[in-house]
């Protein structure tokens, strides 16, 4: 339920995580290691694109930030950036807020060419041309908040705002998009060729990630190699694999049986997966990310959803306390507002308090229905004038612990008389339909990964690019703007406050995932990062059963 439907570009630059513990054993070749997409964070599906312009899904991000490295690498653990895996070296406002100067470290694509401020200013150019059919397309104010970008040298470059906004929120959002790629090879194609080409791994011959693609068959797998150009810490095997499996289920009967070398464990099986021969299990910290149900607000079947009141009183009828206790077995985090509790770097004072202005409350949800005009009826779902609080649910296929979560929030829902139908439905077909302005879906279960300057202008300012349920609100559209141009972290605070009262998408409970692998395979923890992100070269194995 991980938001792999929702963008994510901004999170290919947070990446960041533990460091390789002392006494890990001396790395040997892991020769080819083989893996369901996902790993860490979400169920696995299809890999469809490697352009990071155009990424629609945590995977294509994944596989993407595998290929190209990012200007500017954010630590997820801390929301700091981390310069020694960012291809820039410094930045500088000296009007503190207007002015941004950037300087490049040395650093190479994989045909020895340097990467420099011209591909920089490529990039610029390409988020330019694609318009909204760029991912990112508004998230940090890209590109229309940009009036220059000048090449001072192939080292250095200069961005110039049309006005003054809030620096950290620019650099961590709107900087970090401008991430080199590279016009040598591209140059030579239309917008409409590279859009057409972001599935063929023959396009993306020229890397400057630690990766580099070899197949990618939409279906079965996308195999890469290690860049043996690559500027960066050097990796320990041979191949990468990603197998797209349609369960959890097939992915941990791919690690029992040896055809995957580590997967996703769920959850649902968390007593028959403590003790497998051969197998060892880890638990990952809890990640920058939360599980929603996303609304769609222009669907005039479901106007109710446009009632702040009725929005509240869903959040207040959903026990997410039971969901950590009993679906998560006790490893997940409680989540009623846009800024995810663990880094608490951006957290108001108030939620920092547990001062939330929803949470599991069933008889103020009541409340809130009848102060919003609602009555039961006959069937006991609550109505008025002939409207019934009723509504269908999409469930991506093939994960128990989905299921489980969406029988919770139903037979929450049920209790305070509304009725949630769910249809269960495969990741392609949900991705079109969210991908579709006019599509007549009503609500679906995803999550979203949080990032950079946790601001939400990319996931709930009025006709963002990522806010594929049309949600819009004027209070919501300025305290985002004050987020986003005041300095300090004031106008995030009343941010995230309004936008938990509001609820714009029903905020839920986050598990931490567990990663079940071969024994011999070291650095598991520290493969991905809390924003789903992946490490490649912090994976290390001892010689028994590694893989030719």
């Amino acid at each position: 339920m991980h938001r792999t439907l929702k963008f994510v570009v901004l999170a290919a630059a947070l990446a960041g995580a533990p460091a390789a513990h002392a006494d890990m054993p001396a790395p040997d070749n892991c020769g080819t290691i083989v893996i369901p997409t996902g790993v860490g964070v979400a169920s696995s599906d299809d890999i469809t694109s490697m352009n990071p312009l155009l990424v629609t899904s945590l995977y294509n991000q994944q596989a993407a930030s595998l290929l190209y490295q990012p200007l500017i690498w954010l630590n997820a653990s801390t929301a700091q950036i981390d310069w020694s895996r960012s291809i820039a070296n410094a930045i500088t406002t000296p009007d503190n807020g207007t002015t941004y100067d950037v300087t490049l470290r040395p650093w190479r694509w994989s045909d020895g060419a340097p990467v420099t401020t011209a591909d920089v200013a490529y990039t610029f150019r390409l988020i330019k041309a694609f318009g909204t059919t760029y991912a990112g397309y508004g998230a940090g104010g890209m590109p229309d908040i940009v009036k220059s970008l000048e090449i001072i040298s192939p080292a250095q470059f200069r961005v110039v705002l049309t006005h003054q906004v809030n620096p950290t929120w620019f650099i961590y959002n709107g900087l970090s998009q401008l991430q080199p790629l590279p016009e040598h090879s591209w140059g030579k194609y239309t917008t409409d060729q590279i859009f057409q080409a972001q599935s063929s791994p023959s396009f993306f011959k020229i890397v400057d990630g630690p990766m580099q693609a070899v197949r990618l068959d939409i279906g079965l797998d996308l195999v890469l190699v290690p860049n043996p150009a690559y500027d960066g810490q050097k990796l320990h095997f041979d191949r990468l694999i990603f197998k797209f499996l349609d369960s959890a289920g097939a992915a941990l009967q791919g690690v029992e049986a040896g055809d995957l070398d580590m997967a996703n464990a769920p959850l649902s099986l968390w007593g028959a997966v403590q003790h497998l021969p051969g197998l060892k299990l880890t638990i990952l910290p809890p990640g920058n990310s939360y599980n929603e149900i996303v609304l769609n607000f222009r669907n005039k079947k479901v106007p109710f959803f446009r009632d702040a009141r009725v929005r509240q009183a869903m959040a207040d009828a959903i026990d997410q306390a039971t969901m950590v206790r009993l679906i998560d077995h006790g490893l997940g985090v409680e989540i009623y507002g846009p800024i995810v509790p663990m880094p608490p770097t951006f957290l108001s004072p108030e939620m920092k308090a547990g001062r939330y202005p929803v949470g599991y409350d069933p008889a103020r949800a009541r409340a809130l229905l009848r102060e919003a005009g609602y009555s039961p009826g006959p069937d006991g779902i609550m109505q008025k004038d002939g409207e019934k609080l009723s509504f269908t649910y999409l469930l991506l296929t093939g994960d128990a612990l989905n299921q489980q979560i969406a029988e919770v929030t139903q037979a929450g829902l049920a209790k305070i008389g509304i009725q949630m139908k769910v249809r269960e439905i495969e990741f392609n077909q949900m991705l079109a339909l969210l991908n579709n302005p006019t599509a007549d879906w009503q609500a679906a279960a995803l999550g979203e990964s949080t990032g950079g300057y946790p601001s939400g202008e990319d996931l709930f300012g009025t006709g963002s690019a990522m806010n594929q349920g049309g949600y819009s609100d004027p209070e919501m559209d300025r305290l985002i703007k004050e987020s986003t141009e005041t300095p300090g972290l004031s106008g995030l605070y009343a941010y995230e406050n309004y936008a938990s009262a509001q609820q714009p998408v029903i905020f839920l409970e986050r598990e931490q995932a567990l990663v079940l692998s071969r024994a011999n395979i070291h650095g598991v923890r520290a493969f991905v990062d809390a924003a789903g992100n992946y490490y490649p070269d912090r994976l290390t194995c001892t010689a028994e059963g590694t893989k030719s």
